[in-house]
Parts: structure tokens; sequence; C-alpha cells
């Protein structure tokens, strides 16, 4: 009974404080992040150089790959009732060597990939890669930028690039093409990782929206999960009157004010806050933070020490798969880890797992991915972020496998302006992924919203003036 009454305060103090927070000032929030040089030369000159990229991976590192895969010591045997509770299982490990050394080509997968247009530009001292599609020549187009996350990379945006550069073939409208833009963040892919300390999501944010300026678009979407979340909404505040609106896939904005009252009477009285797909994901709390807690452990270790880790996975190709495969099975689905299998093969083809987990190891940077954590989560940053409101339109896609449960009053408090709030009925953590034509219908459906709302706005104003014109001679 005391913790309950301890809460309780805890709770009314929480809400007195944020209720009288100084209104946000967003002409000032962009000064916050000035512009830096992150490569070790700060001094070089400026190049605007938009150059076409091809990834071309020489024989001999594949050579060098299959004798690691020939000579990989496997750990100690799974215990056989530990399921994926333990972690990545020997079992499946040792099919997914077999299958990558013997049957997996990755010329093969290299080919499809160069099918889209990559190119490379330098920014603040990194050579950023993207991918850069458009729609045929003709189409009027919106403009997405969209952003992967952590242990992802562009790989996962390659089945749903089309579907929204070409709506027609998947069954949607014309009017509703985008110009796309799926660049990799500094230090994942094939972009250059940040020489000096202080990389964090915001930085990252002020880095594509210049990318976005370079490319000409003065007005576009931004869209993301995971990592792609926090910096699509980082974009979102520091450039609201470049974004349009912001889509995302994951929300770590919790309760504030009065919120926080109602969430912990919610404990109690589920239907105060949540409908019964959100219920379902987050309540009891005692099982949800004890999910959160079971599988975040690689989060603290990458926040603290991420370049210690960094050794063992950029040395042995199968560390690195084990450590990145098995995100795939719990995030994809939260039983997966009471199975033996961890339902990896019934989300995942192996294939779609190498082809993602082969940007890490050709590019050698997990290290550099990880320090993302130690940047934005290692300091203060994101505690004073995240109170700051989202003003400009905001969608939401919810996936009931998502790791991080969200309610639509929690999305609300950090996007006053959520028009678009969609529950889907399938669905992880990697959603681009793994149904990217359940995504990208919510994504067009989101813009075209938006852009119904801003047509209608302006004819609003234009009668407003009219009006305003016939006042004047009346009197």
């Amino acid at each position: 009974m005391l913790l309950y009454v301890v809460a309780f305060f805890v709770a009314v103090f929480a809400f007195l404080k944020l209720k009288t927070k100084k209104k946000e000032d967003y002409q000032l929030l962009s000064r916050f992040f000035p512009d830096k040089n992150w490569s070790e030369n700060e001094n070089e000159p400026v190049d605007l150089t938009i150059t076409p990229f091809n990834i071309d991976i020489p024989q001999e590192r594949i050579d060098d790959l299959n004798k690691r895969l020939d000579s990989v010591r496997m750990p100690t045997p799974s215990i056989s009732t530990s399921c994926f509770r333990y972690g990545m299982r020997t079992e499946y490990m040792g099919e997914l060597i077999k299958y990558w050394r013997n049957d997996y080509s990755w010329k093969e997968q290299e080919e499809k990939i160069n099918q889209f247009n990559h190119f490379k530009t330098r920014i603040e001292g990194l050579d950023i890669h993207f991918i850069h599609a458009k729609p045929k020549a003709g189409v009027e187009a919106k403009t997405v930028l969209m952003t992967h996350g952590w242990p992802g990379s562009f790989v996962e945006f390659l089945e749903i690039i089309p579907m929204l550069t070409d709506p027609v073939s998947y069954g949607g409208n014309e009017n509703d093409a985008m110009n796309v833009v799926c660049p990799s963040i500094p230090g994942f892919g094939f972009s250059d990782p940040p020489a000096q300390e202080g990389f964090n999501t915001f930085e990252c944010a002020r880095v594509f929206h210049k990318l976005m300026l370079r490319l000409g678009y003065k007005k576009y979407y931004v869209q993301g999960g995971d990592y792609g979340s926090i910096i699509s909404i980082a974009v979102a505040l520091l450039y609201p009157s470049y974004v349009k609106g912001c889509h995302t896939t994951m929300m770590s904005a919790r309760p504030e004010g009065t919120g926080i009252l109602r969430a912990i009477c919610a404990a109690y009285f589920p239907r105060l806050l949540f409908n019964d797909q959100e219920k379902e994901t987050i309540l009891p709390f005692k099982k949800y933070f004890t999910y959160l807690f079971t599988e975040t452990g690689y989060f603290h270790l990458h926040a603290t020490k991420p370049d210690t880790v960094g050794f063992g996975l950029s040395d042995s190709p199968a560390g690195l798969a084990a450590y990145i495969a098995e995100k795939f099975s719990t995030w994809t689905n939260k039983a997966a880890r009471d199975t033996k299998d961890g339902m990896l093969d019934k989300y995942w083809t192996k294939d779609k797992l190498l082809n993602n987990i082969m940007i890490y190891w050709w590019s050698g940077n997990i290290t550099s991915t990880m320090r993302l954590y130690k940047e934005t989560f290692g300091g203060t940053i994101m505690f004073e972020m995240t109170p700051i409101k989202v003003r400009v339109p905001g969608g939401f896609c919810w996936f009931p496998n998502e790791i991080i449960g969200a309610c639509k009053t929690w999305v609300g408090h950090k996007f006053p302006n959520l028009i678009h709030f969609t529950y889907m009925k399938q669905g992880g953590h990697f959603s681009a992924y793994e149904v990217p034509e359940d995504l990208s219908v919510d994504i067009r459906a989101f813009v075209r919203k938006v852009e119904n709302r801003d047509r209608e706005m302006a004819a609003n104003e234009t009668v407003d003036v009219k009006f305003s014109h016939l006042d004047r001679f009346d009197n």
C-alpha cells in the first residue's frame, strides 16, 4: 500500500513540474545543434558533389569470409530446454552458417541491391550513402525521407521502395507516388563513421536535412522505426517548416502530467487508457517491464562500452550473425523466445537475414553503429528533448509485436497534431522488412490525409481572402 501512496505523490510532483515547463521555442531549437565537421580533418573544404555509388565487394574479401566460416569455433551447446530465452541457439546457428557458406551467393544479392540508384555525398566531413528512388517521368510525386534503425540497414527498405514510387503496380493510385530517399545513418552501412565524440540522433537529423536540401527537396515527409523513428522525430522538431508530416512505427514517449495518474489507475482499470489491443501488449505493467528488462541488455551495453564488444563482433562473422539474427527473432514475435527455433524460419528467409548481416560485415562498422546509443542515451540529450512536442502532422502505425509498447494516448502526448493512427493485425519491430505492403499502404494513407487537409486549409484561406475583400468595399 505504501508503494502506491509514494507513486501517487511522485505522479503529482511530475505533473506540476511538467505543467510549469516553459513553452518550446522551435525557432531557436535547431541552434542547439550547430554545424560541425565530424571527420579527423575539421578544416576540410565543403564538397557538394553527389556521386553515383555501386556496391562491388572484391572476391578476395568473399574468400576471406568463407575461410572464417570454415573455421568457426562453436560455443557450448545450447541447453535443450532453454529455447531462445538464453539467446541464439547453437542448432540454428549451425544451420545458418552451413547455408551461408554453401548456398548463399553474395554476388547474386549484390546485383539485386545494385538495381537501386545508390549515391554518396559528403556532409559535415562524412561520406553519406543513400538510395534515391523516383517514380516514372511525368508523375508528380511527394517526397519521403525513410530512416532505418539498429540492427537494420537500408536493405530493410528494398521491398517497400517500389511500393511507394510505383503504387499503381501494387494496387494503389498514381497520385500517391513518392520520391524516396533512404540514407544510411553515419556509422551504418556505407556511410562514414563519425571520427569525433558527440554524434547523436539530433546531429544525424541535421545531416539528413542537409541531404534533403542538397537533393532539392524543400518540403518532405519523414518516416522510420527504431532509430528511424527517433531521427524522424528529431528532423521534425528541428526543421518543422520543411517537414510536412512525421510517420513512425515506434514511440518511446511516455505519459506526462495527468497521463501519469491515468497510467497508475489504468493498472487497475485498463479501459481508462488502453483499448483491447493496447492492453494485451502493455498490461500487466509488471509483465511488460519484465519483458523489456530481459530483452534490452544490449541497450545498456551499447550505451556504456560499445567499443569493447565490437572487437569480437568485428572479427567473427558467426558472432556478428548470432548477435544480429537473435534480434530478428524476439523483436518480430515476442512469443519466439519460448520456441526452440526462435520462429526465424517462419518470418525470415535466410537470404533476407544474411543480406542485412552482410552490410554490417562488409562495412566492418558494427562498433560505430553501437556508438550511436552511447552518444544518444549516454548523456542527457534525450531526457532534455523528449518532453518537447512534435507540432507537424503526425502519423503512427501500431504493430502488435513492436518491442516497445505504445498506446494512442501516449503517442498523442508527443504529437498534439496526431491525425493518423492505425492498428495493424500483424507485424513487429522490423515492419518495413517483414510486412512492407501493409506499411506502404499506411504511409500512403497518412500522406494522403496531410495533402487533403492542406488543400482544404488553402481553399478556406482563399475564401476568407475573398470575403474580406468584399467586406472592405461594403463598408
